[in-house]
């Protein structure tokens, strides 16, 4: 009798080898990028196929005590299959002239900014914002986004999120020994001080909210900030001002106005305290304008000491890494860093002028890519 286990194999073989096909038929017409995309996802697919056959003639399959060893490959190759086929297969098939824009475009910042490795893939189809899909190379924007240039800062950090991922032990493990020290001082102080049990709880909270997953968000920023320069900390506070508030944060993310607080301190490492300055000033006026009120406890909860040190652990690193600063370009070297930038000075001139600006810089802009239209050979 055929177990569960055999049964989940051999659908996931079956699943992998429809998507195999449906990889295959999407090939003709594609334009190189994408092409590149689909070969790999075509490799990694048939590498999954070939593991469930694998593990489908294995003597010790029908052994119980060694089928939850399986099941757990059988459930980590699942999840490879379905985010293709959820993702890649998706953005393959559909590959509009939006999507193909986007990613002329993104491989260009990836030039720009010195990005050493393949650029992910690039495709409107998000419906939560932008996303970075590290496990299958490839970042969803919204909808609309290849017709507008005032968001376009948030791909740089998206595409940050593959540095952060990929160099941790250059990034994320420095500025997480950085944010241990630091609560760690703060435990030992308070101890020593005697603090009620209730803010020496708080300072765990704290701890582990930033050693979780708001280390990546301050790491991201931080970098895109390094990339794109001051159109980044503009961006961010749009971002808040239409679709978040300034102080609300989660478990996954920090407030918007702490993510401030940490886009200025690279700013001004950067020697662009006068754009530090100035989106401070705009914040502020953010503020004036929402009802939002800072809670209790949020100055210890971002304490500006810890965002300096760890953006300055971030500077350094960036630089080692041998990233290309926004200020570091010469003139007229970058196409999309530039257009951006020069988006932003153009919104913040004559706003109810804005939207001719942005269609005739758009098309400047697809034409200094050539987007690619020719299928690949």
């Amino acid at each position: 009798m055929t177990s569960l286990l055999q049964t989940l194999l051999l659908d996931l073989k079956r699943r992998g080898n429809w998507i195999l096909g449906e990889l295959a038929a999407v090939e003709k017409g594609l334009p190189a990028d994408f092409n590149r995309h689909r070969r790999e996802a075509f490799q990694r697919v048939t590498r999954a196929v070939a593991w469930a056959e694998h593990t489908l003639r294995d003597p010790d399959l029908a052994d119980p005590k060694l089928e939850p060893n399986f099941f757990r490959d059988f459930k980590r190759i699942s999840e490879l299959i379905v985010s293709i086929e959820d993702t890649s297969l998706l953005i393959l098939k559909r590959c509009s002239p939006e999507d193909r824009f986007l990613t002329a475009l993104l491989e260009q910042i990836c030039r720009e900014v010195v990005y050493k490795d393949s650029p992910p893939l690039c495709g409107a189809l998000s419906f939560q914002y932008f996303q970075a899909l590290m496990e299958t190379d490839i970042i969803m924007t919204p909808q609309g986004q290849a017709s507008e240039l005032l968001a376009l800062p948030d791909l740089y950090h998206e595409l940050a999120h593959f540095v952060v991922f990929r160099e941790r032990p250059a990034l994320e493990v420095p500025v997480l020994a950085i944010i241990h020290k630091y609560f760690a001082d703060a435990v030992r102080k308070g101890r020593q001080q005697g603090l009620p049990q209730a803010t020496m709880d708080a300072i765990g909270k704290n701890s582990t909210l930033w050693t979780s997953l708001w280390h990546v968000e301050f790491a991201c920023d931080m970098v895109a900030t390094y990339w794109c320069g001051p159109a980044y900390g503009l961006a961010n506070l749009r971002l808040s001002a239409t679709r978040g508030d300034p102080y609300q944060d989660s478990g996954t993310h920090p407030a918007d106005d702490a993510r401030k607080t940490g886009i200025e301190c690279i700013l001004k490492l950067a020697g662009e305290g006068a754009a530090a300055n100035e989106t401070d000033r705009m914040w502020q006026d953010l503020k004036r304008l929402s009802p939002s009120v800072q809670p209790g406890g949020y100055a210890k909860r971002y304490p500006v000491q810890l965002l300096e040190q760890v953006a300055h652990c971030v500077y350094e690193e960036c630089a080692g890494l041998g990233f290309r600063r926004f200020s570091q370009h010469q003139s007229g070297s970058a196409i999309v860093g530039g257009a951006i930038a020069q988006a932003w000075e153009a919104f913040q001139r004559d706003a109810a002028a804005f939207g001719a600006y942005e269609c005739s810089a758009i098309q400047a802009l697809k034409s200094k890519l050539a987007t690619p239209s020719k299928p690949s050979p």
